[in-house]
């Protein structure tokens, strides 16, 4: 009986020891994730409220359409063997050849995204091309998107706020730096997708 409780006490121990184990290599992804974040290039500054973004010339998103995978996303958009660093619900986050640009690109049916990283937190981040402001005045609305070469997506007058898509060939970083500084603009931001929720 003795024996019996010994053993069973020492198979406890020793599967213990191998979950301790077993469980040692996943701090290992946060290292290499760390260390992946460090060495990639660094581009234009992006403030958004209180958090700062930077822009990351060589790391770009794929849109997945319907129940494409991530190597046919990666296909039609010409970077079939980059290294994938992330998914974000359908965007597929790539490491390719550096950018100098913040914009949405479109290849063949697909767009192309441009990246940030979160300063604080180190989250990847997608700028979609939609800007958001909020105009002192809505009356400015038009000017405001006649003068950067926006095109007006949709106002919201109750919240006195507009949203904007950016043009081809059109750098996000610039638009929003630009907006921010505009005296007729009240508060103007990228929109950028950091975290997708996942269905229940």
């Amino acid at each position: 009986m003795n024996i019996r409780i010994v053993a069973l006490g020492l198979a406890f121990a020793a599967t213990a020891g191998f979950a301790q184990d077993f469980n040692k290599p996943a701090k290992r992804p946060a290292a290499e994730r760390a260390a992946l974040l460090e060495g990639l290039q660094r581009g234009k500054q992006i403030t958004v409220g209180r958090e700062q973004y930077q822009h990351l010339p060589e790391v770009f998103a794929a849109e997945r359409n319907g129940d494409q995978t991530q190597q046919y996303a990666l296909d039609a958009v010409g970077a079939g063997t980059a290294q994938v660093l992330e998914t974000k619900g359908r965007l597929v986050l790539y490491r390719g050849s550096a950018g100098k640009s913040a914009m949405v690109a479109r290849v063949g049916a697909s767009n192309v995204y441009p990246t940030v990283v979160n300063v604080r937190t180190g989250t990847l981040g997608v700028l979609t091309g939609t800007l958001v402001v909020k105009p002192k005045r809505l009356s400015d609305a038009a000017s405001i998107a006649s003068q950067y070469g926006l095109d007006t997506v949709k106002e919201f007058a109750h919240i006195g706020t507009v949203f904007y898509s950016a043009k081809a060939n059109a750098d996000i970083a610039d638009l929003a730096a630009a907006l921010q500084a505009d005296s007729r603009v009240e508060n103007a931001y990228p929109e950028i997708i950091e975290h997708v929720r996942r269905p229940k």
